[in-house]
């Protein structure tokens, strides 16, 4: 092969190397796959988690969860409008790691809460993390782009891999403590107990004023609890059993008995013979 043609050069073969390109987002990338656990979480933290992963590469979300199941995530705290972090990297110090949500105004944040509490059921529903959309556009961030990632390393990324662990963190905590989405908008527990409290007993009222719509027909009811589902003979401390049993019981003899007929009586019931 002639010189200056590209083909092979010192035993090097050039056909299937292209020229070398950088990327800067996860749609050059191929979404990151952590995007997928994000949909198993509750909708603020996926908002928040998937904020990060959507402004960055796969192979910075990859490193960035590699970082969080590792534990390199320091000192989260949740603040007003943001939450910080310190998150060890390759370097002897850790990096510090700021998430920064959009600035909101103390009348929006209210009428908000106000539309939250007015919903029925609307202290449950905070409490397992069931938010609305409309709700979260306020409290977090209505685009993902409205979020902002700051780091002292030298990555220049919008979201690097400390970026990408933080939230990763952040977003756990807020799927299991669901209430930290006040939290970041500076309301104690305390506060939204009392104002989703104060909004049921204010729809209860306005549900039976005179000529209230909803006086007859009524509001959607709230979702019926899940409570776990278990044998109650399985369930129960025998020994208490026993110990009651052992009141009425004159020989030990007695109370092995009459625990036997109480565990065939409950069988009987629950199996309907």
């Amino acid at each position: 092969m002639a010189k200056g043609v590209r083909g092979s050069d010192d035993n090097v073969i050039y056909a299937n190397f292209g020229a070398k390109r950088r990327v800067y987002t996860a749609e050059e990338t191929g979404a990151p796959q952590l995007e997928q656990a994000a949909a198993s979480m509750s909708p603020a933290a996926m908002r928040l988690l998937n904020a990060a992963l959507r402004q960055t590469d796969a192979g910075r979300a990859k490193r960035g969860h590699q970082y969080a199941a590792n534990g390199h995530v320091l000192d989260v705290r949740y603040r007003t409008g943001r939450v910080d972090a310190k998150v060890a990297g390759s370097q002897n110090e850790p990096f510090d790691v700021t998430i920064l949500l959009p600035p909101r105004g103390n009348r929006e944040l209210q009428q908000a809460v106000n539309d939250l509490a007015a919903a029925p059921g609307a202290q449950g529903r905070a409490e397992r993390g069931d938010f609305p959309d409309a709700f979260l556009d306020v409290m977090l961030a209505k685009k993902g782009t409205e979020v902002h990632f700051i780091c002292d390393c030298p990555d220049s990324a919008a979201v690097c891999k400390h970026g990408v662990a933080l939230a990763e963190v952040a977003a756990g905590g807020i799927d299991t403590q669901p209430l930290l989405v006040f939290a970041l908008r500076g309301m104690s527990a305390n506060i939204v107990e009392e104002l989703l409290r104060r909004g049921a007993h204010n729809l209860a009222q306005s549900n039976a004023e005179a000529g209230s719509p909803y006086f007859w027909a009524g509001r959607e009811l709230p979702a019926l609890p899940n409570p776990k589902v278990a044998p109650m003979i399985d369930d129960s401390d025998l020994q208490l059993l026993r110990a009651a049993m052992g009141s009425v019981s004159f020989t030990n003899i007695d109370q092995m008995f009459a625990v036997s007929d109480i565990e065939k009586l409950y069988d009987m019931l629950v199996d309907g013979e």
